[in-house]
């Protein structure tokens, strides 16, 4: 087993020393040299969602919910859609490298891409830190040792984003993209044929429900909107808002050759989500019926993929599958690095040294990729429970940062000041339900009152304040000027 999952890393780790002959530039190291088209754009942002909450969550929801599961896929694949029905063509115009380089175009302000930056490098290394724990989980479901997997994989897509940027990056994530898609939607089709299809799934919910094992009839298990409309509602909510502000996704865009491409990549990309995140939910009630053990299962829904395909396809051939939901999982945390490379190269370093030379740069950016990617992992070895804080500073940034930035594009009056007041007024309204002084049954909530607040208080603020006018190019591209 460790044979075909260890052979896949190398392999991983390969694709990255191949790509170190297109690295020549700064831009070619963070931004793929701006050359990315329609199919390795729309794979990349597509495997930047597919990670570990696409896969194993998704999952995890087919085994709570049913084929309910799939509104958090569904919720990732909108929000890219969206994302390129709005925003893509702009962003990329501007030939950017960070959205908090866009929030200082708008409102002129180093205050504003400061506070950004900082909020979403802290999401970016919890985020990463979740990925860690992600893999180990993958490879204690095999019986192998977590700690060390999680290890592994991780020294494994720091070193292949460190040589080779955003090209192996993007090169990796069209590997993985199709590698976890194909093994997730294999696994599901074998279980479900050795269940005896749906009806054989539907049959063995009705033996569990009976017997008490779950709280659920089957009927709630076929049912799409089993999860309840405040959950589905917020979880859509929660994603879209951060995907239409993530820099992980931007980055991608600011890669594309062209607007055009931007804009149809994350498009597509968005439909590709939309169609696969059934099969997640799908593979978790497979799982569901076929596991031996239930009650465990139903304890730890986040192991149902890997112990689906160990299951369907004994631990020799589950093995190769199993590298797929690796595979699921590097391609979020590669990209998660990478962006967070970029907030500290170009929000920070850059802005007080813009005479550095490129050939400083890139070489700046290589050991700030490996330096982010060692502390990561560290960090989420060692001190679990600051990993689990800082996952939360992805709520604080979407409730900082997502009014700002849409707003500021949509609404001439907006101010610097308002901006500032919104980031920060949300920022503290977030904080407050994640530590308990607002009551959040749904903890996509914490998402909705943070930019409620933020929302509110900006607009005050900017209706008492002179109006900000964006920097010309942004001025003209929104045609305001």
């Amino acid at each position: 087993m460790w044979v075909a999952v260890v052979a896949y890393l190398l392999a991983m780790l390969g694709i990255g020393v191949w790509a170190t002959k297109f690295i020549k530039t700064t831009d070619d190291y963070l931004l793929a040299g701006r050359r990315l088209g329609v199919v390795l754009a729309a794979a990349t942002l597509a495997a930047t969602h597919y990670g570990g909450g696409f896969v194993l969550g998704g999952a995890s929801w087919g085994v709570t919910y049913g084929v309910g599961g799939f509104w958090y896929g569904a919720a990732c694949g909108i929000g890219l859609a969206l994302l390129g029905l709005t925003f893509a063509k702009l962003s990329r115009a501007l030939a950017l490298y960070t959205v908090p380089e866009l929030l200082r175009m708008r409102y002129r302000g180093y205050s504003v891409q400061a506070i950004s930056a900082l909020l979403s490098l802290l999401a970016l290394v919890g985020i990463i830190g979740a990925q860690v724990w992600a893999a180990g989980a993958v490879f204690e479901a095999m019986g192998l040792p977590g700690l060390w997997g999680s290890v592994l994989a991780t020294v494994i897509f720091i070193i292949y984003t460190a040589i080779s940027g955003l090209w192996a990056v993007t090169l990796t994530d069209f590997v993985q993209i199709i590698l976890g898609t194909l093994g997730v939607i294999i696994a599901a089709a074998l279980a479900l044929a050795s269940v005896g299809g749906l009806a054989g799934v539907e049959s063995r919910l009705n033996e569990l429900y009976t017997t008490g094992v779950i709280s659920s009839p089957s009927s709630e298990y076929f049912n799409i909107f089993s999860p309840g409309t405040s959950v589905i509602v917020l979880t859509l909510a929660a994603t879209v808002m951060y995907t239409l502000i993530g820099q992980d996704f931007y980055q991608r865009l600011f890669a594309s050759k062209d607007e055009k491409t931007a804009a149809r990549a994350s498009l597509l990309s968005g439909i590709f989500l939309i169609i696969v995140s059934f099969i997640p939910a799908i593979a978790g009630m497979a799982a569901l019926a076929l596991s031996p053990s239930p009650q465990e299962l139903i304890a730890s829904p986040r192991v149902a993929i890997p112990h689906l395909i160990l299951i369907t396809l004994g631990p020799a051939v589950g093995a190769l599958f199993i590298a797929a939901i690796l595979a699921a999982v590097m391609s979020t945390a590669d990209s998660l690095l990478l962006a967070a490379t970029s907030h500290v190269v170009r929000d920070f370093y850059y802005r007080f040294n813009p005479k550095i030379t490129d050939k400083q740069m890139l070489r700046l950016s290589i050991v700030v990729t490996v330096i982010v990617g060692i502390f990561s992992l560290v960090t989420a070895l060692t001190v679990r429970g600051i990993i689990e804080l800082l996952i939360y500073s992805y709520d604080l940034y979407t409730s900082g940062v997502f009014v700002p930035l849409v707003l500021g594009l949509v609404w001439k009056r907006a101010t610097k000041e308002g901006a500032v007041a919104g980031m920060i007024s949300g920022f503290i309204a977030s904080l407050m339900g994640i530590m308990g002084y607002i009551p959040a049954e749904i903890y996509e909530m914490i998402y909705v009152w943070g930019a409620l607040v933020s929302l509110i208080v900006m607009v005050v603020v900017s209706l008492i304040t002179k109006p900000t006018q964006p920097e010309e190019n942004l001025a003209k591209l929104l045609k305001w000027s």
